[in-house]
């Protein structure tokens, strides 16, 4: 390891640069179609190498730069979400930029393609999953996002149990079903369980990542009580590209991701491949998982794109226990597919998806547990423009899950269960006045055991300055019971309803110098209805009778030191009457990124607190620090290397009760792009 960490000291970004020839026109224009002036735009020759320009729009949302494209621009403002695209192409006049408002929003972009060789130097007011050194989009998450916890036994591998968790502002729950996880805009969800399986969140085709935290059930409806999760898979770029990716490393641990992407006049097309395995730091501790995916898609006009992709994903995983109760033998195997059908448009005036979907499953678990389980659905977004300043968004969405259970040991039939729901929403974004935006949003829902649910989201954001904003939002959430509460385990109780959620928050976000983006939110949630199991196995019951008041703050901020040193930091306290088992109540993190030109190097950490290990809080894991270290080297114009090193420090620590986690490990690997 003393020789490994030196050479973890260089990293890439080495690329041919692009003629500076002509004038291209940029506008930058709110939701409403209004100029935003003052904002700060930055381009980039493609590979990010060259910076072009650098300055802020005129009173019209203007700027004009020499150069020809492609290149690559970046817009960031407070009050808005960062922005940033490829312009390959121009067809004359303006090139429009049209910002999204923050509300609610922390928007994490997913840099996968890290290899500085080949594309440059990100922004560094993007988050990137790869510099982080994660392996998984649930990793990603804990690792770039301060208020979130996802509790881990090992290197690789979830499994199907208590690990199974995911908090952001200390909702979710184990399993997670607070929490919605969305992929390519539909719902993505256990039919039978009601919650995410976390080892199906591979990165082998991920292209971004965004994270709502608070309830989102105005956009999304039920599971969305404390947040989203939305994952977009990777747009395939003009031509033909072939990506390769292979990781190795301590307790044999390595990933393999292969990406092929090809364009053909209007249609295009993509396919996407990995593989994961791992022996585990502990005996009886070993994970193997394929998935691969495909999606083709075709523009019949310049306004409408139809598309059609498929996924289908496989893994098992092993479970030695917590050491004070070791397990050994015990093992899940489950495989997961569907596939979706979309439609997209856009024009000057409207932008839209619909989509239906389809996903099964089927899961085997060592105790004799059989599943199969499905959810079938679709989902329409129109964004329209109403008038300048006001723009609307509508839209509906159905669907229909289940599945039936048995276990073939005990001879124990659970039955088969459907539930069947829906609903419609609207939302309004309104810039009230230069400085000022308003946005308002419903829906209605309707569920086959529950009846009617309504869901409602108020906020504005006022800035003050060019560079100083302030944003506040009133959301209400919910969540319905699950087939497994209503119907299967640990105690079968049909009466239950729906929990529910009031969250308050305030968001400062500004700007003091060019280099340094900051922003602070405090929040206030009321959880009303929770379901909380109470009495002794056997005689154990499900009842609404929880409730908790969660309150926190978050700061954040990004400071580019130099043009290639770049620091990220951001901390999150949480307080609650009636905190859930493993969620901190503090967590800091950060990240040091320094651009050597031929080599790069990026240093990350994060500092988790002290948790409750159950609800009956008797029990806390110590708090803990764990730090990566990666670094990428460039060996010629297509190949570059690459090490990963994790707990850095080799800490002795435990994220869920009796599993220790792995001291010091290394990975080495290669990427390489034809």
């Amino acid at each position: 390891m003393s020789r490994l960490l030196p050479s973890c000291v260089l990293v890439l970004c080495f690329v041919s640069c692009n003629g500076l020839a002509g004038e291209l026109a940029f506008r930058v224009l709110d939701s409403g179609h209004s100029p935003v002036p003052g904002v700060v735009l930055e381009v980039r020759s493609l590979d990010q190498q060259i910076v072009i320009h650098s300055g802020r729009t005129d009173d019209n949302g203007r700027a004009t730069v020499s150069a020809s494209l492609p290149v690559t621009v970046s817009v960031q403002t407070p009050g808005f979400e960062y922005l940033y695209k490829k312009i390959l192409t121009a067809t004359g006049g303006d090139i429009v930029l049209h910002l999204t408002p923050a509300t609610l929003k922390i928007t994490v972009d997913v840099i996968v393609k890290d290899t500085p060789s080949l594309d440059g130097p990100v922004e560094r007011s993007a988050l990137s999953i790869e510099r982080s050194g994660a392996r998984t989009v649930y990793d990603a998450v804990d690792k770039l996002i301060p208020s979130a916890h996802v509790p881990s036994r090992g290197i690789l591998g979830h499994g199907l149990g208590k690990s199974n968790s995911m908090t952001v502002r200390g909702l979710g729950g184990s399993p997670t079903t607070q929490l919605l996880i969305v992929v390519d805009d539909r719902p993505d969800v256990m039919g039978l369980m009601g919650h995410p399986i976390p080892d199906f969140y591979s990165l082998t085709d991920v292209g971004s990542l965004s994270i709502t935290a608070g309830p989102a059930s105005v956009l999304y409806g039920n599971r969305a009580l404390g947040g989203v999760i939305e994952v977009q898979p990777i747009q395939p770029e003009p031509g033909f590209h072939t990506e390769l990716t292979s990781t190795l490393g301590s307790y044999y641990t390595g990933q393999d991701r292969l990406r092929h992407s090809g364009q053909l006049g209007r249609f295009q097309y993509q396919f996407a491949g990995g593989i994961g395995h791992t022996n585990g730091h502990r005996e009886n501790s070993a994970f193997r998982n394929q998935d691969g995916s495909l999606r083709l898609s075709y523009g019949m006009t310049p306004v409408w794109k139809a598309s059609i992709g498929a996924r289908y994903g496989h893994f098992t995983v092993e479970d030695p226990g917590p050491l004070q109760n070791p397990t050994p033998g015990e093992w899940a195997r489950v495989g997961r597919g569907g596939y979706s059908i979309g439609l997209d448009n856009r024009t000057e005036q409207s932008r839209g998806s619909a989509r239906f979907y389809a996903s099964h499953g089927h899961h085997m678990l060592a105790d004799g547990f059989r599943s199969v389980d499905s959810n079938l659905g679709f989902r329409l977004k129109q964004t329209l423009q109403i008038r300048p300043g006001v723009e609307v968004d509508v839209g509906g969405d159905a669907s229909r899950y289940g599945g039936r259970a048995r276990n073939i040991l005990s001879g124990y039939n659970f039955g088969e269960y459907h539930v069947t729901e829906g609903g419609g929403f609207g939302r309004v974004r309104w810039a009230a006045a230069e400085q000022l935006q308003l946005n308002a949003g419903f829906r209605y829902d309707r569920n086959s055991e529950f009846g009617g649910v309504t869901a409602t989201e108020f906020g504005l954001t006022y800035r003050f300055a060019e560079d100083y904003a302030l944003s506040l939002a009133i959301a209400k959430g919910f969540r319905n019971p699950t087939i497994r509460e209503l119907y299967l385990f640990p105690a079968p109780t049909p009466t239950l309803q729906p929990e529910h959620l009031w969250n308050y928050q305030a968001s400062f976000q500004f700007r003091p110098v060019p280099r340094l983006l900051a922003w602070i939110t405090g929040y206030y949630s009321d959880v009303k209805n929770l379901i909380v199991t109470t009495g002794n196995y056997p005689n154990l019951q499900l009842e609404n009778i929880g409730r908790a008041s969660n309150r926190g703050l978050e700061i954040n901020g990004r400071f580019r030191l130099t043009r290639r040193i770049s620091l990220s930091s951001g901390y999150a306290w949480f307080g609650s009457n009636n905190p859930a088992p493993y969620v901190p109540a503090n967590k800091f993190i950060y990240s040091l990124d320094v651009d050597l030109l031929r080599a790069f190097v990026a240093f990350g950490g994060r500092t988790v607190g002290r948790t409750w290990t159950s609800t009956a809080r008797t029990t806390r894991l110590d708090a803990y620090t764990a730090a990566t270290l990666k670094c990428t080297v460039p060996l010629g114009s297509h190949w570059s290397v690459f090490t990963t090193v994790d707990n850095l420090f080799n800490q002795q620590y435990q994220e869920l009760d009796g599993y220790p986690m792995p001291g010091i490990n290394a990975a080495g690997g290669f990427h390489v792009r034809f």
